[in-house]
């Protein structure tokens, strides 16, 4: 019994350790992850980070879905692409869409991107206010195991 307590206790101190860590963050082209004034962060809610300006993401920059990361990206104009987490069974999965955001980045702003299934649309919001800066139809839909957009087409 005496172990069992022992062990329960230990398994809530590592919870709630690793419950207040913050986000590992990930700078795309540069960005600064030290100082939030230059840079915005972009956190995925049911959509894939997946393009920046045109640009796939290099693998090693494509963690676990369920990894707990933002991306760090300079302030400014940027064409985000993203994918649909994949639904449907492996058998008979669903297409993937892809989706492509022009909006301006603020620096010390956090962005959420995600799906509406219902609607048909993504969109990317601030996290601070909710509010929706932009909702996208897919320009795309590819085969699940291709996981490659066009994403300079949308440049």
């Amino acid at each position: 019994m005496k172990k069992l307590v022992t062990l329960l206790a230990l398994c809530c101190a590592v919870l709630t350790v690793a419950g207040c860590n913050k986000p590992r963050q990930i700078p795309m082209h540069g960005a600064a992850v030290d100082d939030p004034t230059k840079s915005a962060t972009l956190q995925e809610g049911s959509l894939l980070f997946r393009a920046l300006d045109g640009q796939q993401m290099p693998l090693k920059d494509t963690p676990n879905p369920f990894a707990d990361v933002v991306y760090a990206i300079t302030a400014g104009r940027h064409k985000i692409g993203a994918i649909n987490i994949q639904g449907g069974h492996v058998a008979l999965p669903e297409n993937m869409k892809c989706y492509s955001f022009d909006v301006d980045m603020q620096p010390g702003v956090e962005y959420l991107i995600g799906e509406d299934k219902d609607r048909g649309v993504a969109y990317i919001k601030r996290k601070d206010t909710d509010q929706i800066l932009q909702e996208v139809k897919p320009f795309d839909k590819i085969f699940p195991y291709e996981n490659i957009c066009d994403w300079k087409s949308q440049l």
